[in-house]
C-alpha cells in the first residue's frame, strides 16, 4: 500500500508536524509577555533593593563594632598609662613603704658584660 494513504487513514495530516501543533499551543499573546515581563522586572526590582537592605545592615553592625572596639583600645591604653604611672620610680620611692625600708650602707653592683655588644680596645 501506499504510505500517503495509511497516514490519511489514521487521521493525521502530513503536512502538519507535531512540533509546529506543539509550538502553536504554547505561544503567548503579545500581552501576555508583556505583563510577564513586567512582573519579572518587578521581582528583580525587590529582589535588588532586598539586597541593599542586607548589605547596609552588616555594614551598620560593622561600623558599631569597629566603634566598640576603638573604645576598648583607648580604654585599654589608659589602664596601661596608669600601669606605668603605679610602677614609675618616683611613684615607688615617694610612697610610704618605700621610706620605711631600711638604708644601704656599703652597696656592691654587679655588672655583667656581653661580649658580643661591647667594644673591645
Amino acid at each position: 500500500m501506499n504510505a500517503n494513504l495509511l497516514v490519511m487513514k489514521t487521521g493525521n495530516i502530513p503536512f502538519f508536524s507535531s512540533r509546529k501543533t506543539t509550538r502553536e499551543n504554547y505561544r503567548l499573546s503579545l500581552r501576555e509577555t508583556y505583563i510577564l515581563s513586567i512582573g519579572l522586572i518587578g521581582l528583580l526590582g525587590i529582589y535588588y533593593v532586598f539586597i541593599l537592605n542586607v548589605n547596609a545592615t552588616k555594614g551598620y553592625n560593622l561600623r558599631t563594632v569597629e566603634i566598640a572596639r576603638k573604645n576598648y583600645q583607648f580604654e585599654e591604653s589608659l589602664l596601661n598609662i596608669r600601669i606605668a604611672e603605679a610602677q614609675s620610680l618616683t611613684t615607688l620611692a615617694n610612697s610610704s613603704f618605700a621610706s620605711s625600708m631600711e638604708q644601704i650602707e656599703n652597696p656592691r653592683y654587679l655588672v655583667l658584660k656581653d661580649s658580643l655588644y661591647t667594644y673591645q680596645k
